[in-house]
């Protein structure tokens, strides 16, 4: 896949404490139903279910709210779907004196089915115990008795097949029952029950202490904080709240990555309406809401001023910040209440993220200012200390909002758009002549863009479409209508305003035009789109603005390159010449991207492969974030087709978890981690993140990535051995990426992969006819690169009625080298799978080993089981049909049913059906029909 243009877990808290150590918490309540589904947490999962089937137990410990109780309920979902028996408890805080009452809740309605198979005396036990008979008069149950009874109970139940039991928050488990469970633990190692325990403990890396619930050999998981993309998702998945850039990172980082804690942050943003405050104002505290405010206002209050007030200055600060004693010293009243504790350098840290922003929340606005005064005084580097200057300021400031502009130059040269973007935008605040604070604002909405913050950028933006200056509203809308995507619906009233208020400005009137040739093609009308590109150029000539025609080539250039490749190189090297020694523009940067790509179709790697790797590392210098995942979505596809698979599926990897951030859509970013996993990872995942993209891309009406995700979907299912759904993904990426008029061929390496699919299907027109229109088109472009790959699925197709001749043909048009290594070893995969069929071993081996050694080389791990499974399946098979095989080969060619061959040899129907599975594996055919063309 290369680009033709830039395409414009948890679960519910059990108990809400757990925040502070020690007994003076708030009292725990009970959770509600369970949520719906994990997320983020496959791989813990995956995990859990191998420990249980290693050893019988698991005991998952880590923070309330992390999520242990959810995971206990995807246990217990999958348990009942597979039909075994769930015991389970869940007890609180209130019912830990409560004797026997874990007992009751594991055993209470299983007794009854079971009473009768136990010795009387343990069943009288075990009844009083569940409190199902009253004890005799003056009687002790014996303790011995219940903890056997619950022993033989489990054994009973395991004699009928295998029985998962759930202990949840077992930090509240009654001791009568602990010990109980205890013992049968100990006793339980045949695997037939499972134990799955939960227990709430200080943080993920704190040592638990209930592995005596658990058999043995049971191991301990940590339950760890989910990362900021699994918080994105929880978030869209549970309360189709879509956080990106600043605000995400912030909800992320007060809530630890604890999905209750989010979700409740994520619920106080949508009832207050606060997400946009937020992004005016990133400084702002997080409104805490009061289910989570408890968990810590108690103990806060506890706390003199002077501790207090060192709290709010700690708040403040930086991470590492150097704090002096004055300081440092009131936080030991903080400590001893468990919420500062000290790092292992020595240096305070809040007990959790969430309490930093309580305290924030409540100090007051003089408070504040002193924490920041303080904080500048302290601090030796520059854009900080202007930055606690900033906020510490009561009234605007002019010779601050200067330094404040020269702060966010420095950070722009150290890589830092989204720390120029803050900075640009407090020394709008502070400037009090209207025209420079909206130059200012507007350059923070830039940085913002630029940084991966929309957010912010729309923000600033919107507080620029009642500006003085006609130039800053037009700028202003623009940039809102590009953030809006080409789809949304209130594009175009921005755009129709910002044309309103050029007032014949040729530079204006030219970005206007520009804006609506990007919406016309991401249409596909590229009449209408070339049409106001012109109209845009003609302006821009008039204003004499390098930077505007740089953005005009870097969106012509790379559609003319798909009919006209020699121009639309030209116009891109024309767009380079014109950026070079000008401050970096994302224009200039999709024009160097662009030169990667052409250089990419035309078979020149190693260009390819410089321009991007460069680009990469300056934009990665740069900190800016919306051009790195261009890059890295080019770079990714580079290094595929340069054979570097290990390489592109870190790139695609970190494209799909950038473009997940910022991306209003989740089509793309799954586009891309589903082609990583066809070079890194496996074709089963790749499946299933590109359906996903395939449904999102629909959802959004993206056609371009949505032919992408077909053809790399079907990709997938050639691996899988899927043909008709090979031939159906494949088919729709052909026909969308001919909508969009991407004829030339080595945009996308779809037809090959067609025509084989179709080949082996037994649809040899279609395969020819896809065939003869890719030559057809790949001559008319000078695209030589994509031979090989047509060459091979020619092969197939004349295999159909002769694999050795296909072969024979194959192997001569094979080259030592190729520009596109996985191609080359796709073909030698091929020339083994011919070799098969022609039945010449040593040759169909030789080939495979070639194929093997190339996508070893490449670290594509996908292709690489696939010739190992081809290899193994080579290395099974019987030297030779045997006598009765050669006898059913006749047969077969003469359209003899099975019945009829059992019949004239004397067999079974079954023993027919047999040796036909077995000439199947041999021949490397799927049916009669093949098997019957070849010759003795």
């Amino acid at each position: 896949m290369t680009p033709s243009r830039n395409p414009v877990e948890g679960g519910t808290l059990t108990a809400m404490t757990g925040i502070l150590p020690g007994p003076a918490g708030p009292a725990s309540s009970t959770a509600g139903p369970a949520e719906p589904a994990l997320v983020d947490r496959a791989h813990l999962l995956a995990d859990i279910r191998s420990t249980l089937a290693a050893t019988g137990g698991v005991l998952l410990h880590g923070p309330a709210g992390i999520g242990k109780t959810a995971l206990l309920d995807a246990l217990a979902q999958e348990a009942d779907a597979a039909g075994e028996p769930v015991l389970r408890s869940s007890p609180t805080a209130a019912e830990a004196d409560l004797p026997h009452l874990a007992l009751i809740d594991l055993l209470g309605e299983t007794l009854p089915a079971l009473a009768e198979e136990l010795p009387s005396h343990l069943r009288q036990a075990l009844e009083c115990a569940l409190l199902h008979r009253a004890p005799q008069p003056g009687a002790a149950t014996d303790p011995l008795a219940v903890r056997v009874a619950v022993l033989e109970t489990l054994r009973r139940l395991a004699q009928r097949g295998p029985v998962l039991v759930l202990l949840d928050d077992t930090q509240w488990l009654d001791a009568a029952s602990r010990q109980v469970i205890a013992f049968a633990a100990r006793r339980l190692t045949d695997r037939r029950i499972r134990f799955a325990v939960t227990e709430r403990t200080e943080h993920a890396d704190a040592a638990p202490t209930m592995a005596a619930l658990c058999p043995p050999t049971a191991r301990d998981l940590p339950v760890g904080p989910l990362g900021e993309r699994g918080t994105g998702a929880l978030l869209r998945e549970r309360l189709g709240l879509r956080l990106s850039g600043l605000t995400l990172s912030r909800v992320h980082a007060v809530s630890g990555g604890n999905p209750y804690y989010a979700l409740e942050l994520g619920r106080s943003l949508t009832a207050d309406g606060s997400e946009s405050a937020l992004a005016t104002d990133p400084a702002r505290p997080l409104d805490v809401p009061d289910r989570l405010r408890a968990l810590v206002s108690a103990r806060l209050a506890e706390l003199p001023d002077a501790a207090r007030a060192a709290l709010t200055v700690l708040a403040a600060a930086r991470t590492g910040t150097g704090l002096p004693d004055t300081v440092t010293e009131p936080l030991a009243a903080a400590r001893r209440h468990g919420i500062v504790r000290q790092t292992p350098t020595g240096t305070p840290q809040f007990s959790h993220p969430l309490i930093a922003e309580v305290v924030l929340a409540d100090a007051t606005p003089a408070a504040l200012r002193d924490a920041h005064r303080l904080l500048a005084a302290l601090t030796a580097d520059a854009v900080e200390q202007v930055r606690h200057q900033a906020l510490a300021a009561e009234h605007p400031d002019p010779q601050l909002a200067a330094r404040l502009t020269r702060a966010a130059d420095t950070a722009l040269t150290r890589g830092a758009p989204g720390t120029a973007a803050e900075l640009l935008r407090h020394a709008a605040h502070h400037t009090p002549d209207p025209d420079t604070a909206g130059r200012r604002l507007l350059a923070a909405a830039r940085n913002a863009a630029a940084a991966g913050l929309p957010d912010l950028a729309r923000a600033c933006g919107e507080r620029l479409t009642i500006a003085p200056a006609a130039d800053l509203r037009v700028h202003a809308r623009l940039l809102l209508t590009r953030l809006l995507g080409p789809d949304h619906p209130g594009a175009e009233a921005l755009l129709a305003a910002a044309a309103d208020d050029t007032g014949g400005h040729p530079a204006l009137t030219a970005a206007v035009h520009q804006e609506r040739a990007v919406r016309a093609l991401h249409r596909g009308d590229r009449a209408e789109g070339f049409a106001e590109l012109e109209t845009a150029e003609k302006h821009a000539d008039h204003a004499d603005n390098p930077d505007l025609l740089v953005e005009l080539l870097a969106l012509r250039a790379p559609i003319t390159l798909l009919t006209d490749p020699a121009h639309g190189r030209a116009l891109l090297e024309r767009g380079c010449r014109l950026a070079a020694g000008r401050p970096p523009t994302a224009a200039a940067v999709l024009c160097r991207e662009g030169l990667a790509v052409a250089a990419l179709r035309s078979g020149d790697t190693p260009r390819a492969l410089a321009e991007v790797e460069s680009l990469r590392t300056e934009i990665e210098a740069a900190g800016r974030t919306e051009d790195l995942a261009n890059v890295l979505y080019i770079a990714a596809s580079v290094l595929e087709r340069a054979g570097r698979s290990t390489e592109a599926y870190a790139a695609g990897r970190a494209a799909h978890d950038l473009r997940e951030r910022i991306e209003p859509t989740p089509g793309p970013a799954r586009v891309l981690g589903g082609a990583a996993e066809l070079n890194g990872g496996t074709a089963e995942r790749a499946a299933q993140l590109l359906d996903s993209a395939i449904r999102a891309a629909e959802d959004g009406h993206d056609n371009e990535w949505l032919a992408y995700a077909h053809g790399l979907r079907g990709r997938a299912a050639l691996l899988l051995g899927n043909l008709p759904t090979a031939v159906h993904h494949l088919t729709r990426c052909q026909l969308l990426l001919r909508h969009l008029q991407f004829n030339d061929p080595s945009v996308f390496l779809v037809d090959a992969d067609l025509a084989e699919a179709l080949a082996l299907s037994g649809r040899p027109d279609d395969a020819a006819a896809t065939l003869a229109d890719a030559r057809d088109r790949a001559g008319r472009l000078g695209r030589d690169v994509v031979l090989l790959g047509l060459h091979r699925a020619e092969a197939h197709l004349t295999a159909l009625t002769d694999p050795r001749r296909a072969a024979d043909t194959l192997r001569a048009l094979l080259p030592a080298a190729h520009p596109y290594p996985l191609e080359l070893a796709r073909a030698h995969l091929a020339l083994g799978t011919l070799e098969r069929r022609a039945r010449r071993r040593a040759a169909a081996r030789a080939a495979l080993q070639d194929a093997h050694a190339r996508y070893a080389a490449a670290g594509c791990l996908p292709w690489l089981r696939h010739v190992e499974t081809a290899l193994a399946s080579l290395d099974a098979l019987e030297a030779d049909p045997t006598p009765t095989q050669q006898q059913i080969l006749g047969l077969i060619r003469t359209g003899a049913t099975n019945r009829e061959i059992a019949a004239t040899l004397h067999l079974s129907v079954k023993a027919v059906e047999a040796n036909l599975t077995r000439l199947f594996r041999q021949y490397g055919v799927r049916g009669r029909a093949e098997l019957a063309k070849y010759q003795e």
